[in-house]
């Protein structure tokens, strides 16, 4: 089987439009190792620009200054995490 890219559109709960897109699995590999600590948890300072920078393509060269809300960053960032590590449409 090869890696086949999927892309999906989210609007949040503020009425605004993200794409997401899948990383390759070598990738996001070292995506999560960089993102966890040695237990495994997630760390948001890092796995939030995380997901910015690598799964959320649409607007593109987003930050987490350039949300509105921490409420918004926090849900689009645990959606993008979500689609790409469990494929939740």
């Amino acid at each position: 089987m090869a890696f086949k890219q999927k892309t999906k559109e989210y609007k949040s709960e503020a009425g605004n439009d993200y794409t997401f897109q899948t990383v390759l699995p070598s990738k996001w590999v070292q995506i999560v190792d960089g993102i966890s600590d040695k237990n495994g948890k997630l760390l948001n300072a890092k796995a939030m620009p995380a997901m910015l920078e690598h799964v959320i393509v649409q607007p593109s060269g987003l930050t987490l200054d350039d949300f509105e809300t921490w409420s918004e960053a926090e849900e689009v960032c645990t959606a993008a995490f979500r689609f790409q590590q469990f494929g939740e449409q």
